[in-house]
Protein backbone atom coordinates (compact mmCIF):
# COMPACT_ATOMS: atom_id res chain seq x y z
CA UNK A 1 0.00 0.00 0.00
CA UNK A 2 2.10 3.17 -1.28
CA UNK A 3 -0.94 5.87 0.09
CA UNK A 4 -0.35 7.77 3.22
CA UNK A 5 -3.24 6.24 5.90
CA UNK A 6 -5.02 7.04 8.83
CA UNK A 7 -6.94 5.34 11.26
CA UNK A 8 -10.58 5.32 12.15
CA UNK A 9 -11.94 3.63 14.66
CA UNK A 10 -15.14 1.78 14.39
CA UNK A 11 -16.64 -1.51 16.86
CA UNK A 12 -14.50 -4.54 17.34
CA UNK A 13 -12.19 -3.66 14.00
CA UNK A 14 -10.18 -1.06 12.83
CA UNK A 15 -10.47 -0.23 9.65
CA UNK A 16 -7.79 1.98 7.37
CA UNK A 17 -8.72 4.68 4.91
CA UNK A 18 -7.04 6.82 2.38
CA UNK A 19 -5.67 10.16 3.59
CA UNK A 20 -4.97 13.02 1.48
CA UNK A 21 -6.12 11.25 -1.27
CA UNK A 22 -9.61 10.77 -3.51
CA UNK A 23 -11.76 8.53 -3.89
CA UNK A 24 -10.28 7.53 -7.54
CA UNK A 25 -6.70 7.45 -5.75
CA UNK A 26 -7.79 5.16 -3.25
CA UNK A 27 -9.86 2.91 -5.91
CA UNK A 28 -6.69 2.70 -8.07
CA UNK A 29 -4.24 1.70 -5.22
CA UNK A 30 -7.09 -1.03 -3.99
CA UNK A 31 -7.27 -2.50 -7.21
CA UNK A 32 -3.83 -2.65 -8.03
CA UNK A 33 -3.15 -4.37 -4.87
CA UNK A 34 -2.32 -8.14 -5.28
CA UNK A 35 -4.88 -11.08 -4.92
CA UNK A 36 -4.06 -12.71 -1.39
CA UNK A 37 -3.39 -16.11 -2.12
CA UNK A 38 -5.36 -19.25 -0.05
CA UNK A 39 -2.72 -19.77 2.68
CA UNK A 40 -2.01 -16.21 3.10
CA UNK A 41 -5.08 -15.48 3.42
CA UNK A 42 -5.63 -18.16 5.99
CA UNK A 43 -3.00 -17.02 8.06
CA UNK A 44 -4.03 -13.25 8.30
CA UNK A 45 -7.64 -14.83 8.94
CA UNK A 46 -6.37 -17.19 11.80
CA UNK A 47 -4.04 -14.62 13.41
CA UNK A 48 -7.16 -11.55 13.65
CA UNK A 49 -9.61 -14.49 14.71
CA UNK A 50 -7.24 -15.80 17.65
CA UNK A 51 -4.80 -13.03 18.76
CA UNK A 52 -7.22 -9.96 17.28
CA UNK A 53 -4.63 -8.64 15.44
CA UNK A 54 -6.33 -5.59 13.69
CA UNK A 55 -3.23 -5.11 10.96
CA UNK A 56 -4.32 -8.86 9.88
CA UNK A 57 -7.56 -7.14 9.16
CA UNK A 58 -6.62 -4.42 8.02
CA UNK A 59 -4.93 -6.12 4.71
CA UNK A 60 -7.96 -8.71 4.68
CA UNK A 61 -10.10 -5.71 4.03
CA UNK A 62 -7.86 -3.88 1.61
CA UNK A 63 -7.26 -6.86 -0.54
CA UNK A 64 -10.91 -7.35 -1.05
CA UNK A 65 -11.81 -4.12 -2.01
CA UNK A 66 -11.48 -5.21 -6.01
CA UNK A 67 -14.94 -6.94 -4.53
CA UNK A 68 -16.71 -4.51 -2.88
CA UNK A 69 -15.88 -2.62 -6.05
CA UNK A 70 -17.12 -5.51 -8.48
CA UNK A 71 -20.69 -6.05 -6.36
CA UNK A 72 -21.26 -2.38 -6.31
CA UNK A 73 -20.99 -1.40 -10.07
CA UNK A 74 -23.94 -4.15 -10.55
CA UNK A 75 -26.00 -1.55 -8.33
CA UNK A 76 -25.14 1.55 -10.59
CA UNK A 77 -28.90 1.62 -12.14
CA UNK A 78 -30.34 2.49 -8.60
CA UNK A 79 -29.27 6.26 -8.87
CA UNK A 80 -26.22 5.66 -6.01
CA UNK A 81 -22.88 7.12 -6.65
CA UNK A 82 -20.51 4.42 -6.89
CA UNK A 83 -18.66 5.90 -3.78
CA UNK A 84 -21.75 5.48 -1.55
CA UNK A 85 -22.00 2.00 -2.57
CA UNK A 86 -18.69 0.98 -2.30
CA UNK A 87 -18.69 2.77 1.33
CA UNK A 88 -21.61 0.64 2.53
CA UNK A 89 -20.42 -2.86 0.48
CA UNK A 90 -17.06 -1.99 2.94
CA UNK A 91 -18.71 -1.99 5.89
CA UNK A 92 -20.43 -5.23 5.11
CA UNK A 93 -16.64 -6.53 4.09
CA UNK A 94 -15.52 -5.78 7.80
CA UNK A 95 -18.39 -7.44 9.08
CA UNK A 96 -17.40 -10.54 6.91
CA UNK A 97 -14.19 -10.39 8.13
CA UNK A 98 -14.85 -10.19 11.95
CA UNK A 99 -17.15 -12.88 11.42
CA UNK A 100 -15.00 -15.36 8.65
CA UNK A 101 -14.07 -18.30 10.02
CA UNK A 102 -10.83 -20.39 8.32
CA UNK A 103 -11.02 -23.65 9.32
CA UNK A 104 -14.37 -23.95 7.95
CA UNK A 105 -12.57 -24.01 4.38
CA UNK A 106 -14.18 -21.36 2.09
CA UNK A 107 -12.34 -18.28 0.58
CA UNK A 108 -13.49 -15.00 2.48
CA UNK A 109 -15.06 -13.38 -0.86
CA UNK A 110 -17.16 -16.66 -0.80
CA UNK A 111 -18.18 -15.25 2.31
CA UNK A 112 -18.21 -11.80 2.11
CA UNK A 113 -19.98 -10.91 -0.87
CA UNK A 114 -23.31 -12.08 1.18
CA UNK A 115 -22.42 -9.66 4.05
CA UNK A 116 -21.49 -6.61 0.97
CA UNK A 117 -24.77 -7.60 -0.75
CA UNK A 118 -26.59 -7.00 2.49
CA UNK A 119 -25.24 -3.77 3.46
CA UNK A 120 -25.75 -2.55 -0.15
CA UNK A 121 -29.44 -2.96 0.03
CA UNK A 122 -30.31 -1.83 3.07
CA UNK A 123 -28.43 1.48 1.66
CA UNK A 124 -30.73 1.01 -1.78
CA UNK A 125 -33.71 0.39 0.24
CA UNK A 126 -33.24 3.76 2.90
CA UNK A 127 -32.60 6.12 -0.04
CA UNK A 128 -34.93 4.94 -2.29
CA UNK A 129 -38.00 6.59 -0.63
CA UNK A 130 -37.92 8.91 2.36
CA UNK A 131 -40.25 6.52 3.83
CA UNK A 132 -39.25 2.59 3.99
CA UNK A 133 -40.59 0.38 0.92
CA UNK A 134 -39.71 -2.84 2.07
CA UNK A 135 -40.76 -3.11 5.87
CA UNK A 136 -40.29 -7.67 5.78
CA UNK A 137 -37.93 -9.88 4.52
CA UNK A 138 -40.49 -10.86 2.09
CA UNK A 139 -40.90 -7.38 0.38
CA UNK A 140 -37.10 -6.46 1.14
CA UNK A 141 -35.93 -9.56 -1.70
CA UNK A 142 -39.10 -8.62 -3.72
CA UNK A 143 -37.71 -4.97 -4.12
CA UNK A 144 -34.91 -6.33 -6.20
CA UNK A 145 -36.13 -9.84 -7.61
CA UNK A 146 -38.74 -7.32 -9.15
CA UNK A 147 -36.02 -4.51 -10.43
CA UNK A 148 -34.42 -7.09 -12.28
CA UNK A 149 -37.37 -9.05 -13.81
CA UNK A 150 -39.52 -5.83 -15.26
CA UNK A 151 -38.40 -4.20 -18.40
CA UNK A 152 -40.71 -1.16 -18.24
CA UNK A 153 -42.06 1.39 -16.00
CA UNK A 154 -45.92 0.15 -16.52
CA UNK A 155 -47.19 -1.34 -12.77
CA UNK A 156 -47.93 -4.74 -12.71
CA UNK A 157 -51.48 -6.39 -13.44
CA UNK A 158 -53.25 -8.69 -11.29
CA UNK A 159 -52.73 -11.63 -13.32
CA UNK A 160 -49.16 -11.15 -13.85
CA UNK A 161 -48.95 -10.14 -9.64
CA UNK A 162 -50.57 -14.25 -9.54
CA UNK A 163 -47.71 -15.22 -12.01
CA UNK A 164 -45.00 -13.56 -9.73
CA UNK A 165 -46.74 -14.93 -6.60
CA UNK A 166 -46.66 -18.31 -7.42
CA UNK A 167 -42.60 -18.36 -8.40
CA UNK A 168 -41.87 -16.39 -5.24
CA UNK A 169 -43.73 -18.29 -3.06
CA UNK A 170 -46.11 -15.12 -1.95
CA UNK A 171 -49.49 -13.74 -2.35
CA UNK A 172 -50.73 -11.31 -5.55
CA UNK A 173 -51.45 -8.62 -3.02
CA UNK A 174 -47.99 -8.48 -1.68
CA UNK A 175 -46.75 -8.08 -4.93
CA UNK A 176 -48.96 -5.40 -6.18
CA UNK A 177 -48.12 -3.63 -2.93
CA UNK A 178 -44.22 -3.45 -3.23
CA UNK A 179 -44.45 -2.94 -7.18
CA UNK A 180 -47.08 0.14 -6.27
CA UNK A 181 -43.68 1.28 -3.57
CA UNK A 182 -41.15 1.40 -6.54
CA UNK A 183 -43.06 3.06 -8.84
CA UNK A 184 -44.34 5.51 -6.96
CA UNK A 185 -41.93 8.35 -6.16
CA UNK A 186 -41.54 10.82 -3.60
CA UNK A 187 -43.38 14.28 -4.66
CA UNK A 188 -42.00 17.52 -2.47
CA UNK A 189 -44.65 19.57 -0.62
CA UNK A 190 -43.58 22.66 -2.63
CA UNK A 191 -44.66 20.85 -5.87
CA UNK A 192 -47.33 22.84 -7.31
CA UNK A 193 -50.45 21.24 -8.40
CA UNK A 194 -51.94 21.33 -12.23
CA UNK A 195 -55.01 22.46 -11.01
CA UNK A 196 -53.86 25.21 -7.95
CA UNK A 197 -50.55 27.13 -8.62
CA UNK A 198 -50.17 27.36 -4.71
CA UNK A 199 -47.64 24.91 -3.05
CA UNK A 200 -49.43 22.14 -0.82
CA UNK A 201 -47.69 23.10 1.83
CA UNK A 202 -49.54 26.62 2.12
CA UNK A 203 -52.85 24.83 2.39
CA UNK A 204 -51.66 22.01 5.46
CA UNK A 205 -53.44 23.69 8.17
CA UNK A 206 -50.79 24.97 11.37
CA UNK A 207 -52.11 23.32 14.56
CA UNK A 208 -49.56 25.06 15.93
CA UNK A 209 -51.36 27.60 19.73
CA UNK A 210 -51.87 31.26 18.43
CA UNK A 211 -49.11 32.78 19.94
CA UNK A 212 -51.13 36.14 20.27
CA UNK A 213 -54.12 34.07 22.56
CA UNK A 214 -50.91 32.13 24.54
CA UNK A 215 -49.63 35.66 25.64
CA UNK A 216 -52.71 37.29 26.08
CA UNK A 217 -53.99 34.25 28.27
CA UNK A 218 -50.06 34.41 30.13
CA UNK A 219 -50.96 37.45 31.32
CA UNK A 220 -54.58 37.00 32.31
CA UNK A 221 -53.20 33.89 34.46
CA UNK A 222 -50.62 36.38 35.90
CA UNK A 223 -52.81 38.96 37.08
CA UNK A 224 -55.56 36.24 38.27
CA UNK A 225 -53.11 35.13 40.40
CA UNK A 226 -51.84 37.91 42.00
CA UNK A 227 -55.33 39.22 42.85
CA UNK A 228 -56.04 35.78 44.53
CA UNK A 229 -52.87 36.68 46.44
CA UNK A 230 -53.44 39.91 47.37
CA UNK A 231 -56.60 38.86 48.68
CA UNK A 232 -55.95 35.95 50.65
CA UNK A 233 -53.43 38.25 52.42
CA UNK A 234 -56.19 40.47 52.98
CA UNK A 235 -57.69 37.25 55.39
CA UNK A 236 -57.02 36.90 59.22
CA UNK A 237 -54.37 33.99 59.17
CA UNK A 238 -56.96 31.19 60.30
CA UNK A 239 -58.74 32.28 57.05
CA UNK A 240 -56.76 32.19 54.66
CA UNK A 241 -55.48 29.19 56.21
CA UNK A 242 -58.65 27.20 56.17
CA UNK A 243 -58.81 28.40 51.68
CA UNK A 244 -55.16 27.21 51.31
CA UNK A 245 -55.84 24.11 52.39
CA UNK A 246 -58.90 22.96 51.32
CA UNK A 247 -58.58 24.58 47.39
CA UNK A 248 -54.89 25.23 47.30
CA UNK A 249 -53.04 22.37 47.31
CA UNK A 250 -52.43 18.93 45.96
CA UNK A 251 -54.69 17.03 48.41
CA UNK A 252 -57.33 19.09 50.00
CA UNK A 253 -57.49 18.48 54.24
CA UNK A 254 -61.28 17.46 55.02
CA UNK A 255 -63.26 19.39 57.35
CA UNK A 256 -62.29 17.16 60.50
CA UNK A 257 -58.73 17.01 59.61
CA UNK A 258 -58.94 20.80 59.62
CA UNK A 259 -60.92 20.91 62.98
CA UNK A 260 -58.60 19.06 64.72
CA UNK A 261 -55.83 21.34 63.68
CA UNK A 262 -57.12 24.45 64.90
CA UNK A 263 -59.04 22.83 67.30
CA UNK A 264 -62.44 23.51 66.47
CA UNK A 265 -65.63 21.95 65.09
CA UNK A 266 -66.34 20.37 61.68
CA UNK A 267 -69.56 23.10 61.32
CA UNK A 268 -67.31 25.84 62.70
CA UNK A 269 -64.68 25.47 60.25
CA UNK A 270 -66.89 25.22 57.03
CA UNK A 271 -68.75 28.36 58.69
CA UNK A 272 -64.80 30.13 58.41
CA UNK A 273 -64.56 28.40 55.02
CA UNK A 274 -67.86 30.30 53.76
CA UNK A 275 -66.74 33.24 55.20
CA UNK A 276 -63.29 33.54 54.05
CA UNK A 277 -64.54 32.57 50.58
CA UNK A 278 -67.20 35.31 50.34
CA UNK A 279 -64.22 38.00 51.44
CA UNK A 280 -62.08 37.23 48.55
CA UNK A 281 -65.06 37.22 46.63
CA UNK A 282 -65.94 40.96 47.79
CA UNK A 283 -62.05 41.93 47.47
CA UNK A 284 -61.70 40.29 43.93
CA UNK A 285 -64.72 42.71 42.92
CA UNK A 286 -63.30 45.46 43.86
CA UNK A 287 -59.99 45.10 42.40
CA UNK A 288 -59.15 46.19 38.78
CA UNK A 289 -60.19 44.20 35.86
CA UNK A 290 -62.84 43.03 38.56
CA UNK A 291 -65.41 41.85 36.08
CA UNK A 292 -63.21 39.79 33.58
CA UNK A 293 -61.87 38.24 36.93
CA UNK A 294 -65.14 37.11 38.01
CA UNK A 295 -65.75 35.66 34.74
CA UNK A 296 -62.65 33.80 34.82
CA UNK A 297 -62.86 32.43 38.07
CA UNK A 298 -66.81 31.36 37.81
CA UNK A 299 -67.43 32.28 41.27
Amino acid sequence: MNSPLTITHVPDLTVIEPSGSGFQRFLGDALRTPLLSAQREYDLARKYRTDQDVQSAHELVFAHIRFVHRIAREYLCYGIALKDLMQEGTVGLMQAVKRFDPDRGNRLATYAQWWIRAAIHTLIQKSWRMVRIATTRVKRELFFKLRQLKNDAAPLTREEAQELAICFGTDADTILDVDGRILVSDISLNHPSPNDPSEPIQRIADERPNQELVAMASQQTTLIQRCIQLGLESLPRRDRLILQQRHMVDEPQTLESLGQQLQLSRERVRQLEKRAMENLKKHLLHAKHAHQLMTDLAF
